[in-house]
């Protein structure tokens, strides 16, 4: 593979991550995410964690929404890992520019 077509790729994934948070649910995840994140350093961990909260939050929500039927998604299934992971890149991006943003604003 040549470089442009890494390139490419990464756009695409970087594309369809933040297509996939950008809803009041995920954007609200991400805003507090990146205000309780102290350090740059931080910002892998604390992706995983609003990806993991995301996740419990859509569980939570089709049970209010369902009579309180759980419904857990098929984890062993190759395209929920995809999404999950492509919903990890999205809260990555998004979650580090809201901090690069509070960083320059606030400046602490």
């Amino acid at each position: 593979m040549e470089l442009n077509d890494l390139v490419s790729q990464g756009v695409d994934l970087a594309r369809q991550g933040f297509s996939t948070i950008d809803s009041i649910q995920g954007i609200v995840i991400a805003v507090i995410a990146a205000a309780i994140m102290r350090r740059a350093s931080h910002l892998i961990g604390t992706a995983i964690a609003a990806t993991i909260i995301h996740e419990i939050v859509s569980i939570v929500r089709f049970a209010i929404n369902h009579d309180g039927a759980i419904s857990l998604p098929d984890y062993t299934n190759i395209e929920v890992l995809k999404l999950i992971a492509v919903r990890f890149a999205g809260y990555l991006i998004v979650i580090g520019v809201l901090y690069i943003v509070r960083r320059v604003l606030i400046r602490n």
